[in-house]
């Protein structure tokens, strides 16, 4: 009876504290999006200690403000241009309303789809149209601080809590696969790093701060991925700032930093020691081999798999088994979900939109982060150098969310957040100075003889 009691207390508490906060930031979306980006950074955590788990639906809370408020607002910004990614976005929803028509799926499994893929759509569109280049500052400021508080907390989860492997999760908790949320916090951070010291917005010594805790982060918490990727993000400045010696040296301080990291994960993990000697094994366990158990699919495996065993009928190769079908949701389960739950192919991005939406949903699913990194390329020729900061994170960030979605459920999770913030840069930006009067929106040869139009 007491429980009952206070149970339900909590929950009328917990209305009026909605109520509440939905009359103090009802026309303040910025605030709405300045507590989205921070208590994804934190709830997890908060489970872990023993808050309820069913405070990761205050997320839903949030994005339901933001998709009110850009309805209300968006055909007022006369001064933004999604036209590219707003078309495959709607591209993206009609062809899984079509897959479940033809499929027959049931509505729950829909509106379960609808939620765990539209939100980060309505968080993408509400930040091009609220926020403003002073805003992409403060946040990554905010997850600058992020990175040596989790770097702490990662130090005591491993030598305190003897955790190892994929429970290394910093503040993004101490469950199976925290890690992921973790691996996007240090390869964002890393890029903003490598970038603001090329382009001279930070120091040295700066520099070689962050870039040592990323690398220790990654080996603690064993995140092979993130040398690979830092790697790459290297690479990338290095060519897109060409002739730069910031960057020469960016990249022989990153190398070195990793070397030694790569080195501590061994000590820390000696489980790792063999593949040192075998590119084979190397391979094979980042491609091939099973993923956490036997008859679980690998991250190369899973596609082709699908597509000979699962979706076996043309219709279905080319639309899937219906939007929402191959996910749990509460108490429901599709009989999908409980007959191929053991290969973990949810474990795989691209894998849950290949089985639900097939080939034509996949792709057009690609075709939403192909058109980002379009826009940041054409917005890059709009504007002044004082921008071309932003524009190489973003467009570095834009380039990576393809491989995201092969080699775990980061683009899935709610850490992606963070991801599709980076990809409205460019659309920002050229909000903001088309306001300002600097360019136009209608941007074609004619305005710039010396471009090249996309």
């Amino acid at each position: 009876m007491f429980e009952s009691l206070l149970i339900g207390t909590g929950i009328i508490f917990g209305i009026l504290l909605l109520v509440l906060l939905t009359l103090l930031i009802w026309n303040k979306p910025v605030v709405v999006i300045y507590i989205l980006f921070i208590y994804c950074s934190f709830f997890r955590i908060l489970i872990a200690v023993g808050i309820p788990d069913f405070i990761k639906y205050f997320l839903d809370y949030l994005i339901l403000m933001l998709l009110l408020q850009t309805i209300l607002q968006f055909n007022k910004t006369k001064s933004l241009n999604v036209r590219k990614p707003l078309f495959f976005i709607m591209l993206f929803l009609g062809i899984a309303i079509i897959s479940t028509l033809v499929n027959n799926s049931g509505i729950v499994f829909f509106i379960w789809g609808l939620r765990v893929n539209v939100r980060f759509y309505v968080f993408f569109l509400a930040c091009t149209i609220f926020l403003t280049s002073k805003d992409l500052d403060k946040l990554m400021k905010y997850l600058f601080i992020m990175l040596p508080v989790n770097t702490l907390v990662v130090m005591i989860q491993f030598h305190i809590m003897g955790l190892r492997f994929d429970w290394v999760g910093g503040l993004y908790g101490i469950h199976l696969g925290c890690n992921d949320e973790l691996i996007l916090l240090l390869i964002i951070v890393c890029t903003i790093t490598v970038v603001y010291y090329v382009v001279g917005k930070i120091n040295f010594l700066t520099f070689i701060i962050y870039i040592g805790m990323i690398c220790l982060v990654a080996a603690y918490a064993e995140l092979k991925i993130v040398y690979l990727i830092v790697a790459f993000e290297v690479f990338m400045i290095f060519v897109l700032s060409f002739p730069n010696a910031r960057a020469i040296k960016a990249a022989f301080f990153s190398a070195s930093f990793m070397i030694f990291s790569f080195l501590l994960l061994l000590l820390l993990y000696p489980e790792w020691r063999e593949l040192l000697g075998s590119m084979d094994k190397a391979i094979a366990a980042v491609a091939v081999d099973d993923y956490g158990h036997a008859g679980a699919l690998s991250r190369f495996r899973a596609g082709p798999f699908i597509l000979k065993n699962i979706l076996i009928e043309p219709f279905q190769k080319l639309l899937g088994i219906g939007f929402g079908n191959a996910d749990e949701f509460l108490i429901f389960t599709s009989s999908f979900y409980d007959r191929y739950q053991m290969t973990n192919y949810k474990i795989f991005r691209y894998a849950t939109i290949l089985v639900e939406l097939g080939i034509i949903g996949i792709i057009s699913y690609y075709l939403f982060f192909i058109s980002i990194i379009q826009e940041n390329i054409r917005v890059k020729r709009k504007l002044k150098n004082d921008y071309v900061h932003y524009y190489y994170i973003s467009l570095i960030i834009s380039l990576l969310t393809i491989p995201l979605t092969v080699y775990n459920p980061s683009m899935y999770i709610d850490g992606a957040f963070v991801v599709f913030f980076f990809l409205t840069f460019p659309f920002i930006l050229e909000k903001e100075n088309f306001e300002k009067g600097l360019i136009s929106i209608n941007y074609t040869e004619e305005n710039n003889p010396g471009s090249v139009k996309i």
